[in-house]
Order: C-alpha cells, then sequence, then structure tokens
C-alpha cells in the first residue's frame, strides 16, 4: 500500500533537488557553507513561508466564503453559482 499524498511529497522534493543542482550546480552535501550560513538560508526560506502565509490570509479575508479559485482553473471549468457560492466542475482539469 502506497499513500498518494507522500509520493506526490517525494515527487516535489525530487524535483527541488534537481532544479537546486541545475541553478547552483551542487547539492544539499556541499561544505563551502558554515553553520551560520545554512541557518541564514533557513531563516530567509522561513521568512519567505511566513510572506505567503500572510498573502493567503489576505486572500481569505478578501473572500469571505473561503474559496479560492485561481485563474487558470477558473478560465478552464464551467461555473455554477448559488446562494453566493461558486461549484465549479473540473472536466476540462481532470478529464472525468
Amino acid at each position: 500500500m502506497t499513500d498518494k499524498i507522500v509520493e506526490q511529497v517525494k515527487e516535489k522534493f525530487d524535483e527541488r533537488s534537481e532544479t537546486g543542482i541545475a541553478k547552483y550546480g551542487t547539492t544539499l552535501e556541499r561544505g563551502d557553507l558554515s553553520l551560520l550560513d545554512w541557518l541564514s538560508h533557513l531563516q530567509e526560506e522561513l521568512m519567505d513561508a511566513t510572506l505567503y502565509i500572510q498573502k493567503l490570509k489576505n486572500e481569505l479575508d478578501q473572500n469571505p466564503n473561503g474559496i479560492v479559485i485561481a485563474k487558470e482553473s477558473w478560465d478552464k471549468a464551467d461555473k455554477i453559482t448559488h446562494e453566493g457560492f461558486v461549484y465549479v466542475k473540473y472536466t476540462d482539469l481532470t478529464g472525468v
């Protein structure tokens, strides 16, 4: 038995690793950074994550129903509205 969610995350880690190797020409096994350098990189990543969280919170504040639909998905979906909610049928995206 496999967990599809775990497999998706593992694929993303592999893709991220390939991107990093292509961009920086090295892996995380590199030895040219100090502990302080690594902590600075981590801090910067966490700061970015905090900014992304705030952006998404702002999006939810602007949409009290909590429904956020990417423009690309919206353009490709059948739209149905009912009582202030938007229901999206993803037939164009999933092929179902």
